[in-house]
């Protein structure tokens, strides 16, 4: 199995000596350390991992190996062999001969029993490899188990015990308390944060907001009188002599611009025309000091 293994990863398609293999097998055992061989079994070691020596189930799982590929061979023979009887026996029927064909036939059929019972022993190898693979894989996991408990046992006694644990814990947080205090401290120097009341400083802003809300209300009212004061009613030493507001429309026209200047009826109860109106500060009919007042 080796020698055509080997020949196929190094791309010869001539079957290698038996000195090629003694040399090649010496240059992996001896240089690069990554298989030993004893006799007819050769063990390749597994990676990131020093070759060991050959044991006796290595020689009985090779011994497996070694059998299950000798009966794969005879399985392709003997499929090779069933279609050729096969053929055969289809020739002799065409060109009419009974007995050749009877003999193909028989010489099939016997093919065929043997390549079942070859298959048989075959399911039967597998399965056995296949157990012996699982055994293996179980034998390592519990050889990594048992590292693994022995690390744990290692490191647990370093540890200690759990009333150890409990305590380490313990003194870690009183440790940690006393930072957070000397921070406290050092960040509120000469002052106690527990002695602040809550209810004294809600009332002292509820206080201050008033206080606000005051000022801003009286700074609103005065603004207000500011406004008020500015606005006065012109006056003008030329008054309207009467004739000039007879007619009834021009007075409705006249009452409408003292109202739209911001005067109601009220004040136009004494009004003084000494003021012009817009568009009227040139009225050719003036006459002085005299007034006019509604009925």
């Amino acid at each position: 199995m080796f020698r055509k293994d080997a020949a196929a990863a190094l791309g010869v398609t001539s079957e290698l000596t038996d000195s090629d293999i003694r040399i090649l097998l010496t240059y992996l055992a001896r240089d690069k350390q990554v298989l030993t061989y004893d006799g007819n079994v050769i063990k390749i070691a597994a990676p990131d991992e020093s070759p060991a020596s050959v044991s006796k189930e290595d020689r009985e799982i090779a011994s497996l190996k070694s059998l299950m590929s000798e009966i794969n061979e005879q399985i392709s023979l003997l499929e090779m062999r069933i279609v050729a009887l096969g053929e055969q026996s289809l020739k002799a029927i065409e060109s009419r001969n009974r007995s050749l064909a009877l003999t193909a036939l028989r010489s099939k059929k016997a093919a065929e029993t043997v390549l079942a019972m070859r298959t048989n022993t075959l399911f039967q190898l597998e399965d056995i490899y296949q157990n012996i693979e699982q055994a293996s894989d179980q034998v390592t996991m519990i050889r990594v188990m048992r590292g693994s408990a022995e690390v744990l046992r290692s490191l647990n006694a370093k540890v200690g015990s759990t009333q150890d644990v409990e305590d380490t814990l313990d003194s870690l947080r009183h440790k940690m308390g006393q930072v957070e205090d000397v921070g406290t401290a050092i960040s509120h120097p000469g002052q106690d944060n527990n002695d602040v009341d809550e209810d004294k400083v809600d009332e002292e802003l509820d206080a201050l907001m008033c206080e606000s809300r005051k000022a801003e209300e009286e700074k609103a009212t005065e603004q207000t009188m500011r406004r008020l004061a500015s606005v006065q009613v012109p006056s003008c030493s030329d008054h309207i002599t009467p004739d000039v507001i007879e007619d009834p429309q021009q007075t409705t026209t006249t009452e409408t611009q003292f109202l739209s200047r911001g005067y109601d009826n009220g004040d136009l109860d004494h009004v003084s025309l000494d003021s012009p109106l817009d568009g009227e500060r040139d009225c050719p009919n003036r006459q002085r000091n005299k007034t006019w007042e509604r009925s």
